[in-house]
């Protein structure tokens, strides 16, 4: 009989993996209910026991990703027991957790369930399940594709997640969300009817990341040319929330680490190069981080701190950065460096 793997467990959509942590609690006897997907004010699963008039009530937190889950998440979430007041808060992870996320939950009554022990407990409890869920989409069922109107069809597998109205410059658009692409759908009136078009079809996996900014985020996609879709939205904290549920899918590749606009440019740190880009689009300047040889914070009085990078093209090139938090570049830049 085939078992579950941590390999199995990625190949599961976001929201499949929030039914089979349901499903595995229920199992282990506790009453399940999964909250609303993408309105869940940072809770996927609320389980309880009951027994001999004894309640015990528990907050799930399902986390899909690919690198270990830090203290940040830790602290993030740790909130929760004395917001909702409950017994405790449980963080299930396909992943490891570092050192100092451990420590940090030790002292918030966090208990984790990372990836190898997950795995474990599936095999225990639902080992028959896997070849429902694990198998992939579209495995064993006779569903049909879903439309979405505008000839756009989605494929097995593929659900989709928000359908909302954005704004992007002056027009207006509809916003489709699914697991696996985002479509951004125009509507047009003529004398006798409302037409509506497919504009843009972005592959989740071809995502670099998003630049959020107070009112509006920007979607940012491409390699040797990016693209930039900066949409607002009343529903933009739900987007922005299911953006971050999908985001392993797009880890695995180039991806986002950080960002700062500064006027019209958009500085972006990705795990591969440094980039200066237009919000058109148009790359101004280029740093792979192989090529990364140092990195200093500089400024002094009555200067404006800026971050150095040192660039070794053949000669050390100096390059000057306006961004925020200029610790937390410096780190960050650091990092990926190191990895080479």
């Amino acid at each position: 009989m085939a078992k579950w793997t941590l390999e199995s467990l990625l190949r599961i959509d976001p929201q499949e993996f929030e039914v089979l942590l349901s499903r595995l609690f229920s199992s282990m006897g506790y009453k399940t209910e999964l909250t609303q997907y993408s309105r869940d004010r940072g809770i996927d699963i609320v389980i309880m026991i009951e027994n001999f008039g004894l309640t015990h009530k528990w907050l799930v937190q399902a986390k899909r990703y690919t690198e270990s889950v830090g203290v940040k998440e830790i602290r993030e979430y740790s909130s929760l027991r004395y917001r909702d007041r409950v017994d405790g808060v449980i963080i299930a992870a396909t992943s490891l957790f570092t050192k100092e996320a451990m420590e940090e939950a030790a002292e918030h009554n966090l208990k984790l369930i990372d990836g190898n022990l997950l795995v474990e407990m599936l095999n225990h409890y639902l080992p028959n399940q896997y070849m429902e869920l694990a198998e992939g989409p579209g495995k064993n069922t006779d569903k049909l594709p879903e439309e979405i109107g505008s000839g756009a069809i989605l494929k097995r597998g593929e659900k989709v997640l928000a359908n909302e109205a954005v704004t992007m410059g002056n027009e207006k658009f509809s916003i489709i969300l699914t697991n696996k692409n985002v479509f951004l759908k125009k509507e047009s009136s003529g004398f006798f009817s409302k037409k509506s078009n497919i504009e843009v079809r972005i592959e989740i996996k071809e995502l670099l990341g998003l630049h959020n900014e107070a009112n509006r985020t920007i979607l940012i996609t491409g390699n040797k040319k990016l693209r930039m879709y900066p949409i607002s939205s009343r529903k933009l904290p739900e987007l922005i929330g299911i953006f971050k549920t999908l985001r392993p899918e797009y880890l695995r590749g180039e991806h986002l680490k950080l960002s700062s606009r500064n006027g019209t440019e958009l500085i972006m740190l990705t795990n591969k190069r440094l980039i200066v880009s237009e919000i058109s689009g148009e790359i101004q300047k280029e740093i792979s981080n192989k090529k990364i040889v140092g990195v200093e914070l500089k400024g002094g009085f009555l200067k404006k701190n800026q971050l150095l990078v040192l660039e070794d093209s053949g000669v050390v090139v100096k390059h000057y950065f306006d961004v925020n938090e200029l610790a937390k570049w410096k780190e960050t830049i650091e990092q990926c460096v190191r990895k080479y």
